[in-house]
């Protein structure tokens, strides 16, 4: 049976152990601190994409693009879907000549 709604089991504080709530209070913790990391690394990703799109004049959506990329070693790919977001754009879009 699917847990869906009102189907899912319900879990009240009591039915916990001492030790389930610990562990809880532990994941809880854990997660914090992950979300945490990850706010400081947007915000540093966010500052090094300004101050380098300040300092050499460049499209803050480039560098981001340029770096997605870098880090999914996709750049083939890339490279392939704005050929074809090109090629689909002119034709239907802009009425031109397939």
């Amino acid at each position: 049976m699917s847990n869906i709604g009102h189907n899912k089991p319900h879990v009240s504080v009591n039915s916990l152990s001492t030790q389930d709530k610990q562990k809880l209070k532990n994941a809880i913790d854990s997660l914090n601190d992950s979300m945490t990391r990850a706010m400081a690394e947007r915000e540093h990703q966010k500052s090094v994409i300004g101050d380098t799109s300040e300092q050499l004049g460049l499209d803050k959506k480039l560098i981001r693009r340029m770096a997605r990329a870098y880090f999914k070693a996709n750049f083939n790919e890339e490279v392939e879907e704005n050929k074809t977001f090109e090629e689909m754009y002119s034709v239907v879009v802009k009425g031109d000549a397939a």
